[in-house]
């Protein structure tokens, strides 16, 4: 003769084990949908498996400290996740901040494009630069051309060894004034018998600054260079 009350436990057992499983399900559907399990999800998950866990065959606590384990590192995870990117933006806002005392300001960065400006009498139209002469070397020279490659001025420059400023007086070769516009130099030096050209750095005047969003690094927008990173600038005027 079947105990209807060992039946009765049984089957509600199973519809149990069928709520569990619906309820699991759902939750991995919602989980699908959502990657984010939150702290109140998880807790709401956990307690429905201990009221419809079998009685006999109790889960063995040592999977809820796993699953709690497994929570907290990832709730770590994303905690600092937030962290960072709530650091990250305070950086870039203080990068603005900071190259926004640049705006206005005339640069040396790295580059050979030069703007002469409309002559203004009793100022120096030249724009100004700098090289590093190299030990061991005879003579520099100073090469300007215009946008269409033609000769405008050579003018030798000083050789002695390290970081020299130089600058251009916006005449041409004659002693004539040159015309406003966009210009391209060049520094030449004789070392060891062997002409080099020499890599130049020259004034930029800085409009504005921005937050590179791929590098997350500052960018000046300059005239007559462009945009440059603050790694280019090698002196502040």
């Amino acid at each position: 003769m079947l105990d209807m009350d060992i039946i009765n436990a049984a089957v509600a057992n199973q519809n149990m084990s069928s709520e569990v499983a619906a309820q699991r399900r759902a939750a991995n559907e919602a989980r699908t949908k959502d990657t984010e399990l939150n702290q109140e999800d998880f807790l709401t998950l956990m307690i429905t498996q201990l009221k419809h866990q079998d009685p006999f065959k109790p889960m063995d606590p040592s999977q809820y400290v796993g699953q709690l384990a497994q929570f907290s590192s990832v709730s770590g995870l994303a905690d600092m996740k937030k962290s960072l990117t709530a650091l990250t933006d305070s950086l870039r806002g203080n990068q603005v901040l900071d190259g926004s005392a640049l705006i206005g300001r005339t640069v040396m960065a790295t580059g050979n494009g030069v703007y002469l400006p409309p002559a203004v009498e009793g100022q120096d139209r030249g724009p100004q630069g700098l090289v590093d002469v190299p030990a061991g070397t005879a003579t520099v020279q100073l090469v300007v051309k215009d946008a269409t490659g033609a000769l405008v001025r050579t003018q030798a420059l000083d050789n002695t060894r390290g970081l020299q400023p130089f600058a251009w007086d916006g005449t041409r070769d004659g002693g004539a004034p040159a015309d406003e516009g966009r210009y391209r130099i060049e520094v030449i030096a004789s070392v060891g018998g062997k002409n080099v050209s020499l890599e130049t750095s020259v004034a930029t005047l800085v409009n504005s600054v921005a937050i590179d969003p791929v590098s997350n690094s500052l960018v000046l927008e300059t005239h007559p260079l462009g945009d440059l990173a603050m790694s280019d600038v090698k002196r502040v005027l």
